[in-house]
């Protein structure tokens, strides 16, 4: 189990908000110490996944990533999955974060060891907000996939289950987004998610 509350990038509090520059050089700093593990052939579906977590607030992904955005994210996504998040949501939507089950996202996270079923790998991520008041916890699940040489981000299973949050998967809510009903993806997504592509070995 991996905590990130002590990471500066993992608290976006309304007061460190205005030093988002400091927040961001420190996440720098925070990452550059991952990359030894994390962009290697031999890294761990936790690595990547911290990896990943870290490389959103580094890049200031809050939502939707913009396209200048994309391509930092893209070396831990799968193919299809970086097709999707590039992929233009309705107009006038507001997604909101879409990398965690709250609107809001995340204040701190806790990442946990994988659970490995062949070449796919489950890794529980334990949110909190302290935004929200009162504070909020729940857990999602990212899922990864081993495309030769390394995991690969594939999905993102919501466990929240208040009325506005995501529910279902960050695939469904991906496809959601772009469709006619947008506006009425958050607190009902739920279509099923498609299983994991096969390895490409």
């Amino acid at each position: 189990m991996v905590s990130v509350t002590s990471l500066p990038c993992a608290r976006a509090t309304s007061a460190s908000r205005g030093l988002a520059h400091l927040r961001r050089a420190a996440c720098g700093l925070a990452l550059a110490s991952l990359s030894a593990c994390g962009k290697t052939h031999d890294a761990t579906p936790r690595d990547v996944a911290l990896q990943f977590y870290v490389t959103l607030e580094v890049a200031g992904v809050r939502s939707l990533p913009e396209s200048r955005a994309l391509p930092a994210l893209e070396p831990y996504l799968t193919a299809d999955l970086t097709r999707a998040l590039a992929a233009p949501p309705a107009p006038g939507v507001d997604a909101g974060n879409v990398f965690s089950g709250l609107y809001e996202g995340h204040t701190s996270y806790v990442v946990h060891e994988a659970q490995l079923d062949g070449d796919t790998a489950r890794v529980r991520l334990d949110f909190t907000n302290i935004d929200q008041q009162p504070a909020v916890q729940w857990t999602d699940t990212l899922v990864l996939v081993r495309q030769a040489p390394s995991w690969r981000v594939h999905d993102l299973r919501y466990g929240a289950n208040w009325d506005f949050g995501y529910r279902g998967s960050l695939r469904a809510v991906l496809t959601c987004l772009t469709g006619p009903d947008a506006a009425s993806c958050r607190g009902g997504t739920s279509a099923t998610p498609p299983a994991p592509a096969t390895n490409t070995r």
